[in-house]
């Protein structure tokens, strides 16, 4: 049988192995605009795929071979789990335009439950490693990098390269470096909850340190790596909070673009657009406070 599946792979696709299939999904993946760190991720989630069912013919992998890898990662690492189910539906469905398939075995999987493991940050929380940023030992830029990302809403590696130069015809240019959205935040934009406007930020960024094409840099002026700007803020929320109890670890860097989103909604302002989502579902993920506001009264606001 398997002399046969190879032969008449030469000339119908579906006989062909996954692996085979995976090879071509490379090229596809690489010509999309992705950053080298998440086309690495996305590369790490096919090997995950491949070294489980890599030698079935694509015309034979059927939704329980799919469920049954998910299932073994979920025990462990039910996050990769997660993104692992995400790549086989993309892969899948490129095999299904490309003529190999005609069906999408991963479609019909379903997610198992991840546990959310990462607490949210509150503006009071927010408020306390800020205040704290301006202590004398902290570098500068730490405090600029806190209101830049609450202000801005953006990821740090997009906080870390913004330069200068990027603010033009009264906004402020992002292009995200993990998916390629491109974003004009007005200088205007201003989060009414932290008394921060975008503009004002961005000038606060000019004269803490020695001259520098990035907004924030080191006292000498040179630019910050990705990897200082988390441990930096880590620091910080030690140093204001103190050890964080409870099911979730402690709030990092990133949570602040949640926070951004969360305070900016209520503000009334297109979130989906200030985060670079192309789904709203996504910026939804981001809304969700995970418990934060429990027990907290809502108030109906009459028109």
């Amino acid at each position: 049988m398997g002399i046969l599946s190879a032969t008449l792979g030469f000339i119908l696709p579906q006989y062909r192995t996954l692996r085979e299939w995976s090879v071509v999904y490379d090229k596809i993946i690489s010509t999309r605009p992705f950053v080298a760190h998440t086309l690495s991720g996305r590369r790490n989630h096919v090997k995950y795929i491949v070294n489980a069912i890599g030698g079935m013919s694509m015309r034979d992998i059927r939704p329980h071979n799919i469920a049954l890898l998910i299932r073994d990662l979920h025990e462990d690492h039910p996050q990769t789990a997660r993104r692992v189910l995400i790549e086989a539906r993309d892969m899948f469905n490129e095999a299904v335009n490309y003529g190999w398939i005609d069906r999408n075995p991963p479609n019909e999987v379903k997610h198992l439950p991840a546990p959310v493991l990462r607490q949210r940050m509150s503006l009071e929380q927010w408020l306390q490693v800020y205040d704290n940023a301006h202590l004398e030992h902290w570098p500068p830029w730490a405090r600029h990098m806190l209101a830049l990302a609450l202000v801005s809403g953006q990821r740090r590696a997009d906080l870390q390269k913004m330069v200068f130069d990027d603010v033009w015809d009264g906004h402020l240019h992002v292009e995200q470096q993990k998916t390629g959205a491109r974003i004009a935040l007005p200088l205007k934009l201003r989060l009414d909850a932290a008394d921060l406007e975008l503009g004002g930020v961005i000038e606060a960024c000019r004269d803490y340190a020695a001259p520098g094409p990035t907004l924030l840099r080191k006292r000498s002026g040179g630019a910050l790596v990705v990897g200082s700007l988390s441990s930096k803020f880590t620091d910080l929320r030690t140093a204001a909070l103190g050890k964080i109890d409870g099911p979730r670890t402690a709030p990092s860097l990133h949570e602040i673009r949640s926070l951004s989103e969360r305070l900016y909604r209520a503000q009334g302002i297109d979130t989906q657009t200030l985060l670079g989502h192309k789904h709203k579902a996504m910026t939804d993920v981001y809304n969700d406070d995970r418990g934060l506001s429990r027990g907290q009264w809502k108030v109906l606001q009459l028109p």
